[in-house]
């Protein structure tokens, strides 16, 4: 090797901490390489038996699944391929030259030469290998917080900072079974703001919103602890209430329709109050979310017809 190569071989963390001068002999069978910018130099369809040390360049690495995104990048001094080839297994990554680089290819049975010949080189070769899995427990990592952000985002309502019909649909009938299970009651709430549509002519869309917000804050702040809570629609709330008697329903829903009445929605000069219609329906039995869903929609037609502001239970008999 010239004297240019043999200094940035020499320079490579693999190396770090000993004496290159005596272990140089056994690297004559590394072969150095060019790679032209784009140039793959490890893919997840080709057997890998080579370290390759990185002395001129940069090197980029995507995930197999995400190629189009890069995950790290490899600099003059690292090294690439290293898990694969003490696992035996072909590479989990797609390596590329990001520029034209110059590497060294060190032979499966030359690296195992070195790392029983040297502590150093084999402390390196660890650290190298620790360094790789720590991030990608840190890329792990922060996938799922990516995908539980979107999980999130997926299932809050945007408006009114609570769940949403897709969540409520998904949740509301694992809480039903586990009732029905229990042999406990359980009773779905239908909400509704009276004459909602009047808000939105009368004052604008962005005062109407405000008001679907007080609502919602409304609703969320005073429903018991594991009660669940969701916007169904428009202007519409769809409540559970696992283990309430139809009596203990009764009582929340009479406390939900006063609270909000009683709350003044304030959009600079204008200030006003709204309120709402319930229907509810309880089950003890393992009935579909939908039929409840249509029982309670039932009980909140005649609560409206009543004069709003109330609530009104489903007459299963009627």
């Amino acid at each position: 090797m010239n004297v240019t190569d043999r200094t940035l071989i020499a320079q490579n963390f693999l190396f770090h901490g000993m004496d290159f001068n005596y272990i140089e002999y056994m690297l004559e069978s590394s072969l150095v390489r060019n790679l032209r910018e784009g140039e793959r130099l490890l893919h997840p369809d080709t057997p890998n038996g080579h370290l390759h040390l990185i002395l001129e360049g940069r090197l980029s690495v995507y995930l197999a699944e995400q190629e189009e995104l890069e995950y790290i990048v490899l600099y003059a001094g690292e090294c690439a391929g290293e898990i694969s080839l003490v696992d035996g297994l072909p590479p989990s990554a797609i390596v590329v030259a990001t520029v034209d680089s110059r590497i060294l290819s060190i032979p499966h049975d030359t690296v195992w030469s070195l790392v029983n010949h040297s502590h150093e080189i084999a402390r390196n070769l660890l650290e190298v290998i620790a360094g790789r899995m720590r991030n990608n427990n840190v890329a792990l990592i922060n996938t799922q917080n990516t995908k539980k952000s979107f999980e999130h985002q997926a299932y809050v309502d945007a408006l009114t900072g609570i769940y949403n019909r897709h969540w409520m649909i998904n949740a509301f009938p694992r809480a039903l079974q586990r009732s029905a299970l229990n042999q406990l009651p359980c009773t779905i709430m239908l909400i509704d703001i009276d004459k909602f549509k009047l808000v939105n002519d009368s004052y604008g869309h962005l005062v109407g919103d405000l008001a679907l917000k007080v609502s919602a804050r409304c609703l969320a702040e005073n429903l018991r602890p594991h009660d669940l809570l969701a916007r169904y629609g428009g202007e519409e709330f769809a409540v559970l209430l696992p283990d309430a008697t139809l009596e203990e329903a009764c009582t929340i829903a009479q406390r939900l329709c006063a609270i909000i009445a009683d709350t003044l929605i304030n959009y600079e000069s204008i200030s006003f109050q709204v309120t709402v219609s319930i229907g509810l329906t309880q089950t003890q039995c393992q009935e579909t979310l939908e039929k409840l869903i249509g029982e309670a929609d039932v009980a909140l037609y005649r609560a409206k017809k009543s004069g709003r502001n109330r609530f009104e239970i489903f007459d299963k008999l009627a």
